[in-house]
């Protein structure tokens, strides 16, 4: 009888289990076109983008952590101060891409939503 009780709890295991292989998260990358002060224009991301540089596109790419893209994921792109009505919204390609130009009247931080297959992420740009 203990047998037949530690038997019932194998597939219950393994499907907690399972579920959590299956587990992934979502994640956002910024390439950013700007021109420099010398009058170049370069793609950066977060981590090397200057002060300076005035920005003229933005490539948001989501991915999830599977490395499948974000595809045909709902995008929300807010405006710095208007955290409650998106500036524009969309929807990535099926890479897991979406650009914009933000309006460069408004600086501040730019905050981009993407949303699909009950995962989300959230990424901020620094406009200056």
């Amino acid at each position: 009888m203990q047998y037949l009780k530690s038997i019932f709890w194998v597939p219950i295991i393994l499907l907690g289990l399972m579920g959590t292989a299956l587990a992934h998260e979502a994640g956002l990358e910024a390439r950013i076109r700007a021109q420099n002060t010398r009058g170049q224009t370069t793609t950066y991301n977060l981590d090397n983008l200057p002060p300076e540089a005035q920005i003229q596109s933005v490539e948001v790419v989501g991915m999830f952590s599977t490395g499948e893209p974000m595809a045909n994921a709902q995008v929300s792109i807010y405006a710095p101060g208007e955290p409650a009505t998106p500036w524009r919204t969309g929807q990535s390609d099926r890479q897991g891409r979406y650009s914009f130009t933000p309006d460069l009247s408004k600086r501040g931080r730019w905050t981009v939503r993407f949303e699909s297959v009950g995962h989300s992420s959230i990424l901020n740009i620094p406009v200056r």
